[in-house]
């Protein structure tokens, strides 16, 4: 699969449709640029969802569980800057 496109003035370039179809890409989602040689190689950027389990840790998780560790940390700090009682 091949595409021609032109960068515009501020540097930005479209990813054709038919590639934007292909991998799923959504406006707003992320893309990652690599230079290989004397390539642009573009790819789309992993998501947190892509990368959960990518890690070791020494204790096994949830999603769940991790999201509700994040909601804790975040309520902890409000509470520190008096946003919240």
């Amino acid at each position: 699969m091949n595409g021609i496109t032109t960068m515009t003035q501020k540097g930005q370039v479209a990813i054709p449709k038919s590639i934007r179809d292909y991998f799923h890409l959504q406006p707003h989602d992320k893309v990652h640029f690599e230079v290989q040689g004397e390539k642009i190689v573009a790819t789309p950027a992993p998501t947190i969802d892509d990368m959960f389990g990518s890690f070791k840790t020494s204790k096994i998780i949830t999603k769940k569980e991790m999201k509700k560790a994040i909601r804790e940390a975040v309520l902890e700090k409000f509470k520190r800057k008096g946003i919240i009682s």
